[in-house]
């Protein structure tokens, strides 16, 4: 993934970032996943399933916020309160908090990472990225962008996402199943306590397959929202 020269995302930020923005849904100031990966290593990253080390993380959570810092994307606590407060109810899972939010563009889901982890607890910031960025563009009708980061309470490192809202049902998981295996994805086991299927064609895994992370619409279509990949070949620069 190079490091092209880009226009600084400083350039469209005028301060850090505020909880009218995320309010507004975000959209506004959300960006590829991979532009903040691109800008901060032009090293391999590794693929989101491996386990990263206690001093990468640490290292690449300090190379984050400083980025963040200098291209005003840090949500400051209070603009974060300010946020819970307006924004409703909170949901989200194991490795999120989330929030359904109507926006300038219409229905959002802003997500942010817990638990002192970027997803996995062994997950470095930057396989998080590589995570959203290879998702975004497996799945387009479902892109996921980077909108900043920000510190929880015992000063460790939070990143925050946006989505657009995929209008539809959840599946049963035996419906889930189904549906994968008619397009040559088979069950392979799992791996960290999550259901991993591999499509057989292309041997490219895919993780964390479970009901609730799809959902279908109206007209029969099976969305992925929350999964991601192993085995894929290099994203595009």
């Amino acid at each position: 993934m190079p490091n092209k020269a880009r226009a600084p995302s400083s350039a469209l930020r005028p301060s850090q970032a505020s909880a009218a923005e995320l309010v507004a849904g975000g959209c506004q100031i959300a960006i590829p996943a991979k532009q903040p990966l691109g800008e901060l290593t032009q090293a391999p990253v590794a693929e989101y399933a491996l386990r990263a080390g206690p001093a990468q993380i640490d290292s690449e959570e300090c190379r984050l916020l400083e980025w963040a810092a200098k291209n005003h994307r840090i949500f400051p606590p209070e603009e974060i309160a300010g946020f819970e407060q307006q924004a409703g109810p909170q949901g989200g899972g194991s490795e999120h908090d989330a929030w359904v939010v109507t926006g300038n563009e219409g229905k959002v889901v802003i997500r942010r990472t817990i638990n002192d982890s970027y997803g996995f607890r062994f997950s470095s910031p930057f396989q998080y990225l590589r995570r959203m960025a290879e998702f975004s563009d497996q799945i387009p009708v479902a892109v996921v962008r980077f909108l900043g980061v920000s510190l929880n309470t015992r000063g460790n490192g939070v990143i925050w996402t946006v989505q657009h809202y995929i209008e539809g049902t959840h599946p049963t998981q035996v419906e889930l199943v189904a549906d994968l295996a008619s397009q040559g994805w088979r069950p392979a086991g799992s791996l960290h306590n999550h259901l991993v299927f591999e499509h057989a064609p292309s041997g490219i895994r895919m993780h964390d397959v479970h009901a609730g992370n799809f959902i279908r619409q109206k007209d029969g279509i099976l969305i992925p929202i929350d999964v991601f990949f192993e085995g894929l070949p290099a994203l595009p620069s």
